[in-house]
């Protein structure tokens, strides 16, 4: 089943202040920062303490980082959980007649899909299954290689 808590990411309407706040409030230490074109956000990553926490800000009005600010402010967008075979959480997921959608691979380092929030922890999950070394490397080297 779930291993662990992969991060957690919060929907924020600006990534600047917000990364000033995480750094000066919690002491995270950045890690790196992208833009996902297709999803229409900016993504800033951090570590706080053993956590990870990424900070997702829309790039467009009609962005689901957009409509998630504007419908509960700036809170946690979903939750990134950890698991050892993504298939096979799918078929357990399935079978229980929970929906997943959204699967996507980064070739060689993750696959990962969305389970919508109606599900027993009431928040967006992004599973995943990191593959090969990076089974065993550290969050950074992780976040680096999927959004450096």
């Amino acid at each position: 089943m779930i291993k662990r808590i992969d991060h957690i990411a919060i929907a924020v309407r600006s990534l600047e202040e917000s990364k000033k706040k995480i750094e000066d409030l919690l002491g995270a230490k950045f890690i790196v920062e992208a833009i996902n074109e297709k999803g229409q956000y900016k993504v800033a990553i951090f570590r706080v303490g053993e956590n990870i926490f990424t900070l997702l800000e829309s790039t467009s009005p009609e962005g689901f980082v957009a409509k998630h600010v504007e419908k509960f402010g700036e809170t946690m967008q979903h939750m990134g959980v950890e698991v050892e075979d993504l298939n096979k959480f799918i078929d357990h997921l399935h079978s229980r007649g929970v929906k997943t959608s959204g699967y996507m691979e980064v070739e060689g380092v993750r696959k990962e899909i969305l389970v919508g929030p109606k599900n027993p922890l009431g928040v967006i999950l992004q599973v995943v299954e990191w593959l090969g070394d990076y089974k065993k490397t550290s969050p950074e080297e992780r976040m680096t290689k999927v959004w450096g």
